[in-house]
């Protein structure tokens, strides 16, 4: 008989009403009823019991770790996580965990376990199909949808198919599934001084520089169109910035605002001079993935010596 692993980390699917709103209070035995597994074993572990909004990278390590250790007992895990960064989380274990050879599903609700109307157990029963498929990988189990960890994106507040793949086909769980590539590996730890900017008109490339000044190793800054950000014809051109973190060995990466087509800044020169003192392009990752993917890189990597490549089209 398989055997498959429930990790509850908290989130509005495990959620109670309290006086202050929504908050973490279901154990991972209190969802797995809602499963309906009847041919396999679950075990379960009660990991976190946090609102999603209180996830941060020295938690992704810890479930990174978790999983690693239970991999081999069994055939497929399951992650209960809330909704806001459940994206943000799937792409860190996607990176983390780098060839785990069977699946770890991510999943959630909009609605709490045993509410009217809960989105919870379909998700649930959903995830457990996903986990005792054989599809290895890191994935996220949501609205009927099933979704690579480093392509998703929650992309309503509120509807019960919340998450979009984005640069990716979903994955077809009656599809025969496709063994990795190599060994798996554990990427155990993620570098912290990592910075997310959001461009828009009239900012001042002071945010980039104070960036640098507080010591970040790496900076995404999620530009217009291709992963445009102004240049020489600008009021406030960021190239001197953009010279000054190749200098003090920040890694820069330029992304879109676009969710979809990606970035691509060797196409116009407000990109190719960017790209010209070092900065890279974040590719068709939506920005999860590539923070995550930063984090992970950055960490492997030697300190004052910003990163010359993010393999952003590796899957």
């Amino acid at each position: 008989m398989k055997k498959i692993l429930l990790i509850a980390t908290g989130g509005t699917i495990a959620s109670r009403e309290t006086e202050h709103g929504l908050r973490p209070a279901l154990s991972a035995d209190d969802l797995r009823a809602a499963m309906g597994v009847k041919d396999a074993a679950v075990d379960t572990l009660d990991l976190l019991a946090l609102d999603s909004t209180n996830i941060a990278p020295p938690h992704w390590e810890r479930i990174a770790r978790c999983v690693a250790d239970c991999r081999q007992a069994h055939d497929g895990i399951i992650i209960s996580h809330g909704t806001d960064t459940m994206a943000y989380t799937a792409a860190a274990l996607y990176y983390m965990l780098e060839h785990i050879d069977r699946p770890v599903v991510l999943t959630g609700a909009q609605r709490p376990l045993g509410t009217a109307d809960s989105d919870a157990g379909a998700n649930l029963r959903l995830a457990a199909r996903a986990a005792l498929s054989g599809h290895a990988g890191v994935m996220i189990a949501f609205g009927g949808r099933i979704i690579h960890g480093n392509a998703a994106k929650k992309v309503h507040s509120l509807a019960d198919d919340a998450f979009r793949s984005i640069g990716r086909t979903e994955i077809d769980l009656d599809a025969a599934p496709v063994p990795p590539s190599a060994p798996f590996c554990l990427h155990g730890t993620l570098e912290r001084r990592v910075a997310v900017l959001r461009l828009y008109p009239g900012m001042s490339p002071d945010a980039v520089t104070t960036c640098i000044k507080a010591g970040c190793r790496g900076l995404i800054i999620e530009g217009y169109g291709l992963g445009s950000v102004p240049t020489g014809d600008a009021e406030a051109s960021f190239l001197p910035a953009l010279q000054l973190a190749r200098e003090a060995g920040c890694t820069v990466v330029l992304t879109t605002q676009c969710i979809e087509g990606g970035a691509d800044i060797r196409r116009y020169e407000v990109g190719v001079r960017a790209a010209e003192l070092g900065a890279l392009s974040g590719g068709t990752l939506p920005i999860e993935a590539l923070y995550a993917l930063l984090l992970q890189r950055l960490a492997e990597s030697p300190a004052g010596t910003p990163l010359t490549s993010l393999d952003v089209a590796e899957k």
